[in-house]
């Protein structure tokens, strides 16, 4: 009896104590979590209803920092520019929002240009105002800035301006895809696009005129990738990914490709990933260049021979077109685009105006070789030069044709005035032979082997590139400094800017040092360098100001220091170098 009761004790005290713990008040209020905030878009990323600046930036955070998975079509208007389109690089970045006067920012980052192609002389330059419908992928780069991947989107139009983009027709389709009868670019799009994302099951030939080319046929690789169109504009190009040369070898020596340039393609094709028609890599060739096959050529290049008629520029403008009559001109240089590979520039004397498609060192020289002869002539605007060539068109357009160079005399620096002073307060661009490490030969860029000893380093072509399709690997050593030395070259007095990118191979600490070294009779004189600059991963740009009291002979230098605390000693890579007068 005892033992019920006090069990019912018991129960009962517990009873009173949950109730009690009911009736005292909690010490902190209990929180509350509210329904998300749900993000509203204006537009739906499509060509019809495209993205505005405030729903591109969400989407983007919407992945956090990975890509989107799928390409988007985003309108605004460009605030400002961060790198405006070049012939160098073929594309562009800046900063897009919602209203001319700004706001929120969403950055478009190198993308390309018009009709998903590289930027080329001549097409209309972006500026702020602009209103640009752009088309890619997205991302919020390191969490904090909203903009597109780069390689993946394209500048789809400019001011209601579009350009045979993906989205537009292609043009008239020709051809059976034979030898004798061969597609034209839009045959080729549509019968890739038949095709699917897998290779066709057969070879077929496409015949066009280059547009642009991506990457430029070299030894190291043999192969080129171009895009080619029937009027060799960029609208409705087809491209050609990774070709093999004539004859389908590897590219060892010839003629490089040029804009205009009238090919034969041969090999499979692809619609790549179900949005871009092109050749399959490794398994197509360039069949013929202007005519010309590995087993010679059905129009032979002209050649000069017999008598070369000296006359005025009207003179020209008046005769016949024809590939055997040869004709001398003299004129002043005008309209030439710094870097410039190609030699293509107006011709003006007193009687009128010519426009020269390329110039070579030589009469039948190798093609975009015209930087190695500004180099080594001088040529600028408004120098006076002879040239021998042509009469010729292009879409009704007078040129000269297959010309070469005779002399020259006089010039102006970039931009008018002397040959010290550069015109207008701008920056005079004094050119670096192959700044682009495009050009190898026997291992070694060509412009960057010093004749005396200030080259030291063991180099290397590197496919990772900044720009173009190759780029310098500076060996390092872990015991020695080691140096990449340009050719010498002699400049006035004043102040100049070297500038270049680069970046480390590897995660370990990396570095380089900028410096320049005199150099007389051969020899070099003490060596002066700025600061050390640390390098990442990624590419970046650096620059070394210098000045010289006096014309000097130098030897522009990059050092590769030895392994400290500071450097590992490993590669590094270097590529787009520029040299400029202040």
């Amino acid at each position: 009896m005892k033992k019920i009761f006090n069990s019912l004790m018991a129960l009962a005290i517990a009873t009173l104590t949950f109730t009690a713990c009911q009736d005292v008040p909690e010490p902190y209020p209990t929180p509350t979590v509210g329904p998300k905030a749900e993000v509203t878009y204006e537009g739906n990323g499509t060509l019809e209803s495209p993205y505005t600046v405030a729903d591109a930036i969400n989407y983007a955070k919407s992945f956090n920092q990975a890509e989107s998975d799928k390409e988007v079509y985003i309108k605004g208007f460009i605030t400002s520019i961060t790198e405006e389109y070049t012939t160098n690089f073929g594309n562009g970045t800046f900063v897009m929002s919602d209203s001319k006067n700004g706001g929120n920012t969403f950055t478009f980052y190198r993308g390309l240009y018009l009709g998903n192609q590289r930027y080329s002389s001549g097409k209309t330059q972006i500026k702020v105002g602009d209103e640009v419908i752009v088309y890619g992928k997205v991302v919020n780069y390191r969490g904090n800035t909203p903009e597109t991947v780069q390689g993946s989107a394209y500048l789809y139009s400019l001011n209601g301006v579009t350009e045979g983009g993906s989205d537009e027709p292609a043009g008239e389709v020709k051809g059976t895809g034979t030898l004798d009868d061969p597609f034209n670019a839009a045959a080729a799009i549509a019968y890739a696009k038949e095709v699917g994302d897998k290779e066709s099951d057969k070879d077929v030939y496409i015949k066009g005129k280059v547009a642009s080319v991506t990457e430029q046929y070299g030894t190291q690789f043999g192969n080129a990738t171009f895009a080619v169109s029937d009027d060799g504009k960029a609208s409705g190009a087809f491209t050609v990914y990774r070709a093999l040369y004539l004859g389908n070898k590897k590219y060892t020596a010839g003629d490089l490709l040029q804009e205009g340039d009238e090919v034969i393609v041969c090999g499979k094709v692809t619609n790549f990933k179900g949005n871009t028609p092109e050749t399959v890599q490794g398994k197509a060739y360039l069949y013929s260049l202007n005519g010309k096959t590995e087993s010679g050529s059905d129009t032979p290049e002209p050649q000069p021979g017999g008598e070369v008629k000296t006359v005025t520029v009207a003179e020209f403008n008046a005769a016949a077109e024809s590939n055997d009559v040869w004709y001398q001109l003299t004129g002043t240089v005008k309209n030439l685009k710094d870097g410039d590979q190609y030699g293509n520039f107006d011709l003006e004397d007193a009687s009128g105006s010519v426009y020269v498609y390329g110039l070579l060192s030589e009469k039948g020289g190798a093609k975009k070789q015209f930087q190695n002869l500004v180099a080594a002539k001088g040529i600028t605007n408004g120098c006076k030069l002879t040239i021998i060539g042509n009469r010729g068109s292009f879409k009704d357009k007078i040129e000269v044709m297959n010309a070469y160079f005779v002399s020259i005399e006089g010039g102006t620096t970039p931009g008018g005035g002397d040959s010290d002073t550069p015109g207008g307060g701008e920056t005079a661009v004094t050119t670096l032979t192959n700044g682009g490490f495009e050009t190898w030969a026997d291992g070694v860029p060509a412009g960057w082997k010093s004749a005396s000893t200030a080259s030291s380093a063991t180099l290397a072509q590197s496919s990772d590139a900044h720009g173009g399709s190759s780029s310098c690997n500076i060996n390092g050593n872990e015991s020695s400094n080691k140096r990449l030395a340009s050719q010498e070259m002699t400049l006035a007095a004043g102040t100049y800017v070297f500038s270049f990118y680069a970046k480390a191979t590897t995660g370990d600490a990396s570095q380089l040092r900028p410096g320049y070294v005199p150099v007389t009779d051969g020899k070099v004189g003490s060596y002066t360098y700025g600061d050390y600059i640390t390098l990442t991963t990624s590419w970046a740009k650096y620059s070394y100001e210098f000045t010289l009291d006096a014309e000097t002979t130098v030897c522009l230098v990059v050092m590769n220091p030895k392994k400290s605390s500071y450097s590992s000693g490993k590669d590094a890579l270097i590529d787009d170098a520029t040299l400029e007068k202040k």
